[in-house]
């Protein structure tokens, strides 16, 4: 009976329109109950509601981004050995690969492991958990492994975000790893209020120079749509306003609403450097999201009630708070806030909208 009822909802997800939006809508309702009670510990059994979880999981896993279904499903006369397997995981990888670093050697297979670790930052976590996995096994098989990386740099957590490839005695990638206690990188300034939004704007900095698939919407330099992040001085103009934004924040009395302002506009620079379609909410990328927008709530609470206001879920609800929002074409979450990247906020007597990107 459980296989008839996996099958027959598999069926309606792979068939899309609307039929497949409500199935996802419904398992990720019943996903979200579950691991509430999973962790609440409410459950006699709270192993078995994991186990659900991850089976919910699988089952309603995001479609693949744009650029994936443009790819090749079978590569043609693949390289033989680790480049090869790699690049069965993720065709679109060698393409990554070259954007990346134009003077490596063709197919070489440090960067084709760094493309596919990039992917899984955006991915819920169990796909991640599985692409990571199966790169792996990959490489063992080929006579190579994973290992730590060996980079590390600021961020909210201790956490490996691209771990480490090795061939015998021969580093291929050396990954990268966050720190809250790494220093910051060259550039920004520290400062008593800048701790927590220091270590959101390091990895973002990093990962400008390592993802050609990133984009921002920052409206002083984009003001409708997003800007890819690959166009000829586009990262530049971005690295610029991400740097000054920072130093602001930490120039200035963090018991000032002058402070908070500029948290504001420096947490609007992070926040815009995202992913089209962006990434999944619980993925790497949705995390930081999130955590971004926690930090300006918690900074503004000492200031006063309602300073500082995240746009809702939902865009006919969201637009009560925002203005210039972005439309992308993601059918399976029509009319659904896909990211906030402005914070609607009122310092000072000064009003200002919000903005998200919302899926039309």
């Amino acid at each position: 009976m459980m296989d008839g009822l996996e099958t027959a909802l598999r069926e309606l997800l792979d068939g899309g329109g609307p039929p497949a939006a409500v199935v996802r809508g419904l398992m990720s309702g019943l996903q979200t109950a579950l691991s509430t009670l999973a962790r609440d510990g409410s459950a006699p059994d709270p192993a078995v509601l994991t186990r659900a979880v991850d089976a919910i999981d699988r089952l309603a896993a995001p479609e693949p981004p744009p650029f994936a279904a443009a790819a090749p499903a079978v590569v043609a006369a693949p390289a033989g050995g680790l480049v090869g397997a790699l690049t069965a995981l993720w065709p679109e990888a060698a393409k990554r690969a070259d954007q990346r670093d134009p003077g490596a050697p063709p197919n070489a297979p440090g960067p084709l492991w760094e493309a596919l670790h990039l992917l899984s930052l955006r991915m819920a976590p169990a796909d991640a958990a599985d692409l990571s996995a199966r790169a792996a096994r990959a490489a063992v098989a080929e006579g190579a492994e994973a290992v730590p990386a060996t980079v590390t740099i600021l961020g909210p957590a201790r956490e490996t975000l691209l771990p480490g490839l090795r061939a015998g005695d021969r580093v291929l990638a050396p990954g990268l790893a966050t720190d809250p206690q790494a220093p910051p990188p060259d550039g920004l300034a520290a400062g008593p209020g800048a701790d927590g939004l220091l270590r959101l704007v390091s990895p973002v900095l990093y990962l400008l120079e390592a993802d050609p698939y990133l984009a921002h919407c920052l409206q002083v330099l984009q003001f409708t749509g997003l800007a890819d992040l690959a166009a000829l001085g586009e990262k530049d103009r971005l690295r610029t306003q991400l740097l000054g934004r920072a130093a602001a924040v930490a120039a200035a009395d963090p018991s000032t609403q002058e402070w908070l302002e500029h948290l504001v506009r420096a947490h609007e620079a992070v926040s815009s450097v995202v992913h089209s379609p962006p990434a999944h909410d619980d993925s790497w990328w949705g995390r930081l999201r999130t955590q971004g927008h926690t930090l300006v709530r918690d900074a503004a609470a000492p200031f006063g009630p309602g300073l500082v206001k995240l746009p809702s879920a939902t865009f006919v609800s969201a637009r009560a708070l925002t203005e210039h929002d972005i439309p992308l074409k993601v059918p399976t979450r029509s009319g659904m806030v896909l990211a906030c990247v402005r914070l609607w906020s009122n310092i000072g007597g000064t009003e200002r909208p919000g903005r998200v990107i919302y899926a039309s």
